[in-house]
């Protein structure tokens, strides 16, 4: 969702992308609580696919408010008595890169009107939440808050942990629709564990350890047929790609299995979200995730705090989980690199478009956003998995041993013995 909301759209005017984006970011760690808070009931009032959950959000005139208000702060709101408190923006960026909630691409107000917006698929949250890397974030506001082990933060990196520790590792507010945690749903963890085994039939790369504090359970509805089905939809989806790229040769695309694979996917998402069922949960996720990611996704206040400043994001989880005394998870770089190719693919499958034989070519029409993302997903899933979706197909049968045969004849006259067949 956070991801969304600082990028800008690929319709803007020519400019290099990555100075408005930053500024964006950069300016999104410094924003109150409140204000925070405001943005997430946005998004979730104003998006596409509105009609599909019953829950509202903030009324716009409230939101509208808040995100306009140029009354506060940059940085913690000191109170006056006894202290000049923290001029606003001093020491942490300046005014003029500066961008106002209200002016964020995703949300973007224009006569209080707001675009549709729209955030990343269950499946991101779980392929970043596979890197460790909530984990490893609690780790950082724990050895903050407990010990001065780490170098004094600055004032955008407090304003960070201080919004992290709200929006995350806090209980949120009961009115915003955001919130799923309650006394019978205390372990927000669990909860996640619990959603990503019926949505995809997965545990987390490390669920065993969580467990132990964690312990969830597994709904008997769950989807556990997802991944042999999405493995077989993309390997079949990759010999349509490579056919594509062929000029001679047999064509060995099969578009009514390409169509197939798609529908069950399809059902098996759709059985899922009946009636806006897990919508809250999947939003939160997701957000929690994106807040997180864009933290590594480049030398952010926090990460130079932390000496962890690299030239990937990986890199700056993997220093950050050093300094922490945690490991994050080896295959970081392609569960990342997935993320969000994967996210687009799978909303994109419960469009149901391609549910049917004759639309099963978009999948691999050449230079298409869908066929491009189709193929960085077959990559990276493989080196994210070590299963490779491009391996031939292979029929495999049961194998029957030959029966017994009974002992040789007496031998001819000319010496030879006729020999059993060979089991």
């Amino acid at each position: 969702m956070f991801l969304q909301l600082v990028t800008p759209p690929s319709t803007s005017p020519a400019a290099p992308p990555v100075t408005p984006a930053q500024n964006n970011v950069d300016s999104l760690w410094l924003y109150h609580p409140l204000q925070l808070s405001a943005i997430v009931e946005t998004m979730w009032r104003n998006r596409g696919n509105a009609p599909s959950s019953p829950f509202v959000a903030w009324p716009a005139d409230f939101t509208n408010l808040i995100l306009q208000d140029t009354t506060f702060y940059a940085g913690y709101p000191f109170p006056n008595t006894g202290g000049v408190g923290l001029p606003e923006y001093q020491g942490l960026m300046p005014s003029a890169d500066f961008i106002p909630p209200s002016q964020q691409p995703g949300i973007a107000l224009i006569s209080g009107n707001v675009p549709p917006t729209n955030w990343d698929h269950l499946i991101y949250a779980y392929l970043v939440e596979n890197t460790r890397i909530f984990d490893i974030f609690a780790k950082v506001l724990e050895a903050y808050m407990f010990s001065e082990r780490l170098e004094t933060p600055s004032p955008a990196t407090q304003q960070f942990l201080r919004n992290t520790e709200y929006l995350i590792y806090s209980d949120g507010l009961p009115t915003m629709v955001w919130t799923t945690a309650s006394r019978l749903r205390r372990d927000e963890i669990a909860n996640r564990m619990t959603w990503y085994y019926g949505m995809f039939g997965l545990d987390l790369a490390h669920a065993q350890q969580l467990s132990a504090q964690h312990p969830y359970e597994k709904p008997a509805a769950a989807n556990r047929d997802f991944i042999p089905t999405f493995e077989a939809f993309a390997s079949e989806v990759w010999q349509g790609i490579q056919n594509s790229k062929n000029t001679s040769g047999v064509n060995t695309t099969d578009d009514e299995a390409i169509s197939t694979a798609a529908r069950r996917i399809f059902d098996m998402m759709a059985t899922r979200r009946l009636n806006g069922n897990l919508s809250r949960e999947e939003f939160r996720a997701v957000a929690i995730m994106s807040w997180l990611h864009l933290a590594v996704m480049y030398d952010s206040p926090v990460v130079q705090d932390l000496k962890a400043s690299a030239s990937s994001p990986e890199m700056r989880l993997q220093k950050i989980a050093e300094r922490v005394g945690m490991p994050a998870h080896i295959k970081t770089k392609p569960l990342l690199d997935l993320s969000q190719e994967f996210s687009f693919l799978l909303q994109s499958i419960e469009t149901g478009a391609y549910n049917t034989p004759g639309a099963a070519s978009l999948l691999y029409t050449l230079g298409t956003p869908i066929e491009q993302s189709a193929e960085i997903v077959i990559d990276q899933y493989s080196l994210a998995t070590g299963r490779n979706l491009k391996a031939s197909h292979v029929a495999v049968t049961e194998r029957r041993t030959a029966p017994r045969l009974p002992p040789a004849p007496p031998a001819r006259p000319n010496g030879r013995a006729d020999r059993p067949a060979a089991a």
